[in-house]
């Protein structure tokens, strides 16, 4: 109940600021221009993906997750951390802050329970909200458990315009579930999110650590039947072209590279060469 009445005290979510924003506008506004504009496509899109944020964003104090669970780095995982915060200098290891929690996200299946976010505490020595504060802020960790396989459909413009939609209407006839929930089996977690980085690509989706880009949604079918027989789909992009390079073929770099790369290197290499073998050198 105290992390409860903490964090809903302190959070610093902007998405959930957005929302309430919006909701005020909303009730204070007699304007049916800004109504119409709410009621459009755009605004039921910004809503899903608050629903589905805040379904693994928010933490559900339950039995199975409160600060008396318990949970503790495996040997492996401490080895990892114990490199990470070897990185900084001492006195800054709560620099650590985002790897350590990832790697606890890891151990636990894909998901942040309270008690790990307090371990993570105790081990950079930082206050537990000073922690729940980062967890509840970055959209890669999860604080309710996911599914094994967390599918993420990246849903900004350049994929919209290129048929993210689509994708995202077709995990749902095939798994039977909406942004935010996740199968009965526990296997696929579906989620629309903002932005991956891969907007040349577009449409595509993160599963896990894996990017499928180029997507159609016969695409995204025949992915999630390869990992439902235990199979391992194949990444990048699914149209054919290499990386990102253009779809019609390079345009530019058309012939070899050719040496040097720089003026004078192969003179500068000779003379090094040289100077290498000279006694005491």
């Amino acid at each position: 109940r105290w992390y409860q009445r903490r964090v809903r005290g302190t959070r610093n979510n902007y998405l959930a600021i957005l929302s309430s924003m919006l909701a005020r506008l909303w009730r204070s506004t007699s304007n049916l221009n800004a109504q119409a504009l709410f009621r459009s496509q755009s605004f039921h899109k910004t809503s899903s993906l608050l629903v589905g944020f805040e379904k693994y964003n928010k933490h559900v104090y339950t039995p199975d997750n409160n600060d008396a669970t318990p949970f503790d780095f495996d040997a492996e995982s401490y080895a990892k951390v114990k490199e990470i915060i070897s990185k900084y200098p001492p006195g800054f290891q709560r620099s650590a802050v985002l790897p350590v929690l990832d790697i606890a996200q890891r151990q636990c299946g894909g998901w942040l329970p309270l008690s790990a976010m307090n371990k993570v505490a105790q081990v950079l020595s930082m206050k537990p909200m000073s922690v729940y504060e980062v967890a509840s802020f970055y959209t890669m960790f999860n604080r309710t458990p996911v599914g094994k396989n967390m599918i993420q459909i990246c849903g900004t413009t350049p994929c919209e315009l290129c048929g993210a939609k689509e994708l995202f209407k077709a995990v749902e006839r095939k798994l039977g579930i909406h942004s935010g929930e996740t199968t009965k089996d526990g296997l696929f977690s579906l989620l629309e999110v903002e932005c991956l980085g891969a907007c040349v690509n577009a449409p595509m989706m993160q599963i896990g650590d894996d990017y499928y880009e180029d997507l159609t949604p016969g695409d995204v079918e025949t992915i999630i039947d390869q990992i439902k027989r235990g199979e391992v789909p194949k990444t990048g992009p699914y149209n054919g072209r290499k990386v990102s390079e253009p779809k019609s073929g390079k345009t530019t770099l058309l012939e070899p590279i050719r040496g040097p790369y720089a003026p004078y290197l192969d003179k500068i290499m000779e003379q090094k060469k040289q100077e290498a073998q000279q006694p005491g050198k």
